[in-house]
């Protein structure tokens, strides 16, 4: 085998991020007794995704995009509230107890596993709420850790948390592969790192010049083919 380690991104590549997300939205809905509505859904992920960007780019820190996000939010909507940062306590609480894993990815993690190759996760998103996920999914079955941007101090596409990682497994980066769906931050952070990548692209939205799979098994092919 080529690859002695493999690293994960997290939130749609292993655990079905937009399900965890419509989910802890509604919640906030639930505390605040507010109709939610279900065009609501993909206005506010535009703006996460918004947030989460400037995140990725340096541009301002964790403590301020998540609530801020919630603040063009709301205000988006026509909804004033006057305690954002309650609103992402109540969010990231119920985010945080939602984990779900994409269809097939257990099965496909198992495998992996049992060719004997190490794993690990690496994540720009929230330390508490990622780290608890993973608890409540059992990753700790497959990988040996989940380390978060958060912990490390800078977001993917910096190539300090792959640096990191090296230093926790002792395994070069030249050895290693790294999966991911985002090019962004995946991608951009993978190839700056210079570590080995593949895209994981189930809707085949990305027409880019990397190495692609639209479903584990093809995922699993290219791996075991190294």
């Amino acid at each position: 085998m080529k690859y002695t380690m493999i690293y994960f991104d997290l939130d749609n590549t292993i655990l079905d991020f937009d399900k965890s997300e419509e989910y802890a939205l509604k919640k906030v809905f639930e505390y605040f007794k507010l109709d939610f509505q279900k065009e609501f859904l993909g206005i506010y992920k535009t703006i996460n995704e918004k947030w989460w960007k400037l995140f990725a780019e340096g541009k301002y820190p964790k403590e301020t995009i998540v609530v801020e996000r919630f603040k063009e939010f709301f205000n988006n909507i026509g909804i004033n509230l006057k305690d954002y940062k309650k609103v992402s306590e109540i969010y990231l609480e119920h985010l945080s107890n939602a984990a779900i894993f994409i269809d097939g990815a257990e099965e496909f993690l198992y495998s992996l596993k049992s060719l004997g190759f190490r794993m690990a996760a690496i994540t720009n998103g929230v330390d508490s709420v990622q780290q608890n996920r993973s608890k409540i999914a059992r990753l700790d079955r497959f990988f040996e850790f989940v380390l978060t941007s958060e912990k490390v101090g800078k977001p993917k596409p910096e190539p300090d948390i792959f640096f990191y990682a090296e230093q926790i497994t002792k395994i070069p980066l030249s050895e290693s592969l790294y999966i991911g769906d985002k090019i962004e931050t995946d991608y951009e952070g993978a190839k700056r790192a210079n570590i080995d990548f593949i895209l994981y692209d189930p809707k085949n939205k990305y027409n880019v010049d990397c190495k692609k799979a639209t479903s584990y098994e093809e995922l699993y092919k290219i791996i075991v083919s190294k």
